[in-house]
Parts: C-alpha cells; structure tokens; sequence
C-alpha cells in the first residue's frame, strides 16, 4: 500500500528532486503547524505553545531527516513517532524548568534572605538557622546551578535581589551556556557513536548465527563482538556520568573563585532544610 500522507509525499517529492531539504524542512514544519490539536500525540491549549515548541524541535528536524531509514518505515510512522517522544521530552523539560524557577525565586525572596538577622529576645543571640540563610552569594550560587532552568526574567530578579549588576549575572549565566553547548556537541558525537557501535554489535550477531564453515572467520568475528561489546558498555556507563547541568569547577572559572570555595559553599546550601527542594 502507497502511504498518501503528507509527510511521506514530501519525503517522495524530495527524494525524487523536487526540491532541496530546506524545503522539505520549511513544509513538515507548515504542516505540523497547522495540523489538528491532539495529532501526533500534541496537545496545545494555544497556537502560540505549538510554534514554541515547533520552534525548539526545528533544529533536530535535520538530524531526524538524515537519521531516517526506509526499510524500517514509513517516513510519516517515523516523524510521528521522534515527535511523540520529543513532545514528552519538552513537556518534562517545560515542567521542570517552571518549578526550578519558583523554587529559586522562593528561596531568593527576602523573607528568606533577610538583610540584617533577627535577634533572639531570649538568649539575645542571632539564630543561626536565619544567619546561615543571610548571604546572597548562595543565592548567586543557587542560580547559576541551576542556569540551565533559569530565564532571562529570574536572572534580572535575582540580580536585583542580591543587588548586583544583572548584565554581570547575565555574562555568567551566558558562559555557563556557551560551556552547556559544547558538552551538549560532546554528549551527541557520544551518542552517535554508540549508536553505531549498537549496529554493528547486531551485524556481529547477525552473521554469526549464519551457517559459516569459516572456523577462522567465526572466530574472529566473536573476537570483535566481544571487544564491540565492552567498548558500548565503557560509551554507555560515560553517557550516564555526563550532565548538563553546571559542575562546581566551572562555577569556580566563571566566579574566580577556588574550587573548595565552591565546594563547600554548596555543601551548606545543600544542608538547609529550606533549600532541599530546589534542583541542582
């Protein structure tokens, strides 16, 4: 059966020479634009929440596009399924972006970070759960952790909050992104690179459950597969030690600061029970 929907007649029209990628780029974006709310597994409560999510998406669409492979299916089966799972991505991604951004403002609010500690009318002594509260470094901390939820609004917020410059907090924020960009390129050269390895563990196979009377072949064959194998398991433990977010030596580079400095300026953010919700 010939498959009639409009991706895959674009992906023909393409293939065919009708036009280039950038117009077969420019025409799935159209057409998941102006599809129906709820297709593809995307819900929207307005047109402007699917043109920014569109948006985000459009930069993977080339990787998608040269990814694809016709003998397992129909280029519409395939956009439809890299767009459901990237939805769910988006949407999780959405979520905790918002809820970092509360957590962070909250824990900046000047009910928390009082400029001058309150006295004890007993014992006359500061409280040290309020002292310990009362240092807009760990506030500036706290925001550039989480520099990869933090918007443009929170960081001028949080600027004028701990009263420093908000272009200083911004450039801060902006070199922890630069350095999020190349660990991104890092994390999927990586990905690629393990996914073929993947492959040709499974051409290994493959060929070794086919009748060889080749002993040497086979032998050599199960050599490499061995070896494939160990290599994707050392990519896939390094794949999940790496992350985004920003570690403490690149807080020390971007503060000039020492990095035991950080560590353990951290460490008492960390141990306040007030700050046990925010994500690191």
């Amino acid at each position: 059966m010939i498959d009639v929907s409009p991706l895959s007649l674009y992906y023909k029209q393409y293939t065919d020479g009708n036009f280039g990628k950038r117009e077969l780029e420019a025409n799935i974006f159209k057409h998941l634009l102006e599809s129906a709310n709820g297709a593809y597994g995307m819900f929207f409560k307005n047109k402007s929440d699917r043109i920014d999510f569109l948006c985000w998406f459009y930069p993977a669409l080339r990787r998608t596009i040269n990814r694809y492979d016709s003998r397992l299916a129909s280029f519409s089966a395939y956009i439809a399924t890299t767009l459901r799972y990237a939805f769910r991505y988006y949407k999780r991604r959405k979520h905790k972006r918002a809820a970092a951004e509360i957590d962070c403002w909250n824990a900046s609010s000047d009910d928390v970070f009082v400029c001058e500690p309150e006295m004890s009318d007993e014992a006359g002594e500061v409280d040290s759960s309020v002292r310990s509260l009362n240092s807009p470094k760990q506030v500036l901390l706290v925001l550039l952790k989480s520099y990869y939820y933090a918007s443009d609004s929170l960081v001028n917020k949080t600027a004028a909050t701990i009263g420093m410059n908000p272009e200083i907090v911004g450039k801060m924020v902006d070199m922890l992104r630069s350095l999020q960009i190349k660990k991104i390129e890092r994390l999927n050269k990586l990905t690629c690179a393990a996914h073929g390895l993947y492959y040709r563990c499974l051409n290994y196979e493959k060929t070794l459950y086919e009748k060889n009377e080749n002993a040497h072949l086979t032998g050599m064959i199960s050599l490499r597969l061995d070896k494939s194998r160990k290599r994707l398991a050392t990519m896939r433990a390094r794949l999940k030690s790496m992350r985004i977010e920003a570690t403490n030596s690149e807080l020390s580079e971007v503060l000039g600061l020492p990095k035991g400095t950080i560590d353990s300026r951290m460490a008492a953010i960390k141990s306040k029970r007030t700050l046990n919700k925010l994500v690191f």
